[in-house]
């Protein structure tokens, strides 16, 4: 199971610090043996974090927040090994256990910033995406991985992916499972920039330090502007309540039935 912790430090010093320490608040998931995938305990945690920052945001005791992974991988998704495709709800997970934290980490009123290392696939690069700021690793992995379970892109991935990639980049994404790299994500925007791996959480850190100095009403007024006009574009929670439906559709066909058996029996699926 992935836990999570939070920091508030000093963006000049990368150790831990008192919770009155600095500006910069970090957000960390840990959950190495799932690579920091998230069930519904999870979210409900990642989601009192968040909520906890709310009065250090009103007091400015906190200017920015990071949010990344501990370990290789920021994070691989849904943790599906324990899940019951039978009595599974999808869309109640999508839009009740995670649509929350999604949507409280994109109204937070101080600049996000996700550090993504390893894989943010499925609702991991949901949970990227709810940042401003994207900021991975050369080699970070982003894509559909949901064809060898039979499941369906969410988490608003086909409003970003075709805003972003086109219509025919993303349908090769989600339909030969395929990844971008981090570098290839950057050139095409689906993150901010990619850095070397062994730079990244020092860099992001720099970047949220300069964030945390900079003009606080200035940057919430630029962040609501360029929200409005990015969802009017996109219209991402149409988008994320549609998927979430044809998630639960998809929750009752034989190929996802066997997907996610194979996943957790470890072996290659066989679709009908």
């Amino acid at each position: 199971m992935t836990t999570i912790t939070s920091t508030h430090s000093n963006p000049e010093d990368t150790t831990s610090a008192p919770a009155d320490a600095g500006p910069v608040a970090e957000i960390v998931l840990d959950g190495a043996a799932s690579r920091n995938a998230l069930d519904a305990d999870a979210l409900d945690a990642l989601l009192d974090h968040v909520e906890a920052l709310l009065p250090l945001i009103d007091e400015g005791a906190v200017r920015a927040l990071i949010l990344r992974g501990e370990g290789t991988v920021f994070c691989s998704g849904r943790d599906i090994a324990g899940v019951d495709v039978e009595t599974d709800d999808a869309y109640e997970f999508l839009n009740s256990d995670f649509w929350p934290v999604f949507d409280t980490i994109r109204s937070l009123e101080i600049p996000v910033i996700a550090v993504v290392q390893g894989a943010a696939l499925g609702l991991g690069y949901g949970l990227a995406a709810a940042a401003d700021v994207i900021y991975a690793a050369e080699d970070a992995k982003f894509g559909s991985p949901f064809a060898t379970i039979g499941a369906i892109l969410d988490s608003g991935a086909h409003a970003l992916f075709v805003d972003r990639l086109g219509y025919h980049r993303t349908m090769d994404l989600i339909l030969t499972g395929d990844f971008m790299t981090g570098t290839e994500a950057a050139a095409t925007g689906v993150v901010s920039r990619a850095v070397p791996a062994g730079e990244l959480l020092d860099f992001a850190r720099a970047k949220a330090a300069k964030m945390a100095a900079g003009p606080a009403e200035t940057f919430r007024m630029e962040k609501h502007f360029t929200q409005n006009l990015a969802d009017e574009r996109t219209r991402l929670g149409q988008v994320w309540d549609t998927e979430a439906f044809m998630q639960e559709r998809a929750r009752t066909s034989d190929d996802y039935r066997e997907g996610f058996t194979a996943f957790q029996e470890r072996r290659k699926p066989t679709f009908g």
